[in-house]
């Protein structure tokens, strides 16, 4: 299936493949949705309203919501605890982030920083990474309690945050930036900063490396994590250039 927000009319589409291609429905969520995440099992979505400071689930199978919880204000993105109990919601307009339980019951809400947005949690589910992007910080939180363990700098405008799947690194995008910052997820410190090309936005993991989608620059760059070196950029056209 393929779930897409709609942010101005506040609508979410599901797209359900069978014999015949796909069947698609609409429906209303609620005022400025945006990024949803899966429930552990498959079955539901839970989809932050911005507008409505609120969390929608909704059911996979026949699009039927099946509640609603209040969080912070301004939900923009989520995610789901390795165990699949509970959600954490970064709330970009209070700076905030929320956690709730899958069935929408408050478990607790801290504060993050400014214009907190991108958020991700390390596998083994203890610490949770929040970029504040209008403070240029990144803001670690114990899973459990909730309590801030560590606040570090990042590059301007930190739009994107994507730990590893071995939950040793994580990656920190500066939009606003030549470069990318990557941080010890055990440890809560900076390994240092990478040049990778103007407008890093969002990082994906294969191996021991990152691929980071430059916008501005209009190419990828591939980070080895370890040594923190770019090399390799591919631009958009496919054709590979010089590493930096």
């Amino acid at each position: 299936m393929v779930c897409v927000t709609g942010g101005a009319t506040g609508t979410l589409t599901i797209a359900r493949p069978g014999a015949a291609g796909y069947a698609v429905q609409t429906i209303e969520v609620g005022s400025c949705p945006h990024d949803p995440v899966l429930t552990v099992d498959g079955a539901c979505v839970l989809v932050p309203c911005s507008g409505d400071a609120q969390l929608v689930k909704v059911r996979l199978k026949d699009g039927r919501i099946g509640g609603r919880c209040a969080v912070g204000d301004g939900p923009s993105h989520l995610v789901l605890h390795p165990d699949g109990s509970r959600v954490y919601s970064a709330n970009s307009w209070d700076g905030t982030i929320t956690c709730v339980t899958v069935e929408g019951e408050r478990v607790g809400e801290t504060a993050s920083g400014g214009w907190a947005h991108a958020i991700d949690i390390t596998p083994d589910g203890r610490s949770v990474w929040v970029a504040n992007f209008l403070d240029d910080t990144l803001a670690v939180f114990d899973a459990l309690t909730l309590d801030r363990l560590a606040l570090l700098p990042t590059e301007r405008y930190a739009h994107g945050l994507d730990v590893s799947p071995d939950g040793r690194y994580v990656v920190a995008t500066g939009f606003s930036s030549d470069c990318a910052r990557i941080y010890d997820a055990g440890a809560f410190r900076e390994h240092g900063r990478v040049e990778v090309g103007r407008g890093s936005s969002h990082s994906a993991f294969v191996g021991d490396h990152a691929w980071i989608g430059c916008s501005v620059s209009g190419h990828v760059a591939r980070v080895e994590l370890a040594s923190r070196r770019c090399t390799a950029k591919v631009r958009l056209d496919g054709q590979a250039g010089p590493a930096a």
